[in-house]
């Protein structure tokens, strides 16, 4: 199981990386192509528009499953050992119901998406919410993880 975690880290980790590139690749063309020849790219921002999207997501997989996303903890972590974990498990669960509940709700979303798609380049309008539905899967089913080891500081 814990290979299988990895695995999915690593590939969120290059997908977040690979976003950043093409956004990057995009946009440093889009420059190129406007002030050196005249002629902007009429696709360029409805990709990096649903790039971002997309690496907004994968990012905060990425970033849950490190274990360094924001959170205020001061009061949790003045508590002793016990009362400590019992309260970091309270949190786990109520994470786990917000991010299955959404999940729910952009997979609702993507079908109410179906059939459209972007203007110029095409992109099916549904993608952007499937792609919300695996994230927060994904974050649900690490935070599940975290909480049966009842050890959120371990690292795999």
């Amino acid at each position: 199981m814990q290979r299988l975690l990895y695995s999915v880290r690593r590939f969120e980790e290059i997908a977040a990386l690979l976003l950043v590139a093409a956004i990057t690749l995009t946009l440093g063309g889009q420059i190129i192509f406007r002030y050196f020849f005249n002629d902007p790219l009429s696709w360029s921002e409805e990709l990096v528009q649903f790039l971002i999207i997309c690496l907004s997501f994968v990012a905060a997989t990425a970033v849950l499953k490190r274990n360094e996303h924001y959170s205020v903890d001061m009061f949790v972590n003045m508590l002793p050992a016990g009362p400590k974990k019992i309260m970091t498990l309270i949190a786990d669960v109520i994470q786990i119901a917000l991010l299955v509940g959404l999940a729910y709700y952009s997979f609702r979303l993507a079908l109410v998406y179906t059939g459209t798609s972007s203007v110029v380049l095409g992109i099916p309008d549904e993608l952007k919410a499937y792609v919300m539905v695996y994230c927060f899967i994904s974050m649900a089913c690490h935070i599940t993880a975290r909480a049966l080891r009842l050890s959120p500081s371990m690292e795999y």
